[in-house]
């Protein structure tokens, strides 16, 4: 069956309505011939496409094709904000940089219309460090836990209660004496995708900045 043409409001329509970020994924990816014949002059569908479609990539891991994806964007659309965005990101997400993943998708600016995965990416991001961090260490500072998951180092460092509280929330124990997190392992494979839409659980909920 042919597809709609490639729109903005496709593109929302999609963002809304598919289940999964693989299906995100699979979607757009046939959109992509579509994208190739569009005009250079359309930079805001453009942009928002390649947006889109770079971070379903990232919900589906697969983070050597959105580098892949990255070098055949058009030329035109490269040095917009939100493509100039996915390249730091990408950077970031490369070299593990935890704190700076998260600066970018919460304070860089993002098309209003690729709000929605850029969010879902960082609960996925998060959830997924979470996971990894669990299984990880058997006790870690309270700064560098914060860190991995994006809170505030400092009122980690400090013992602020409401930070430590967003830890053992998750199963962890929190040891005042020696001022030490012992996170509680994870046996799960990587999270489930349960949708672009869903809510964060009400663990994910409790430590979402």
């Amino acid at each position: 069956m042919d597809l709609p043409p490639l729109s903005l409001d496709q593109l929302s329509a999609v963002l809304s309505t598919v289940p999964t970020s693989a299906d995100l994924y699979n979607t757009l990816s046939d959109y992509e011939e579509q994208a190739c014949l569009i005009s250079a002059k359309e930079v805001e569908l453009l942009s928002v496409f390649y947006t889109t479609f770079f971070f379903s990539h990232l919900l589906t891991d697969q983070i050597e094709e959105a580098r892949a994806l990255t070098k055949r964007m058009p030329q035109p659309i490269l040095q917009t904000d939100s493509i100039q965005n996915c390249l730091l990101l990408l950077r970031a997400v490369w070299q593990r940089k935890h704190a700076g993943i998260y600066k970018i998708l919460r304070e860089l600016p993002w098309p209003n219309r690729a709000q929605s995965v850029v969010r879902s990416y960082e609960n996925y991001f998060q959830q997924k460090t979470l996971n990894e961090v669990s299984n990880s260490y058997e006790a870690i500072k309270p700064a560098a836990a914060a860190t991995y998951l994006g809170l505030d180092p400092a009122l980690a460092q400090q013992g602020d209660q409401e930070t430590i509280q967003k830890f053992t929330a998750c199963g962890w124990k929190w040891d005042p004496e020696t001022q030490l997190l012992h996170p509680n392992p994870v046996i799960t494979a990587p999270p489930k995708d349960n949708g672009l839409q869903t809510e964060l659980s009400r663990v994910m909920a409790l430590i979402s900045h």
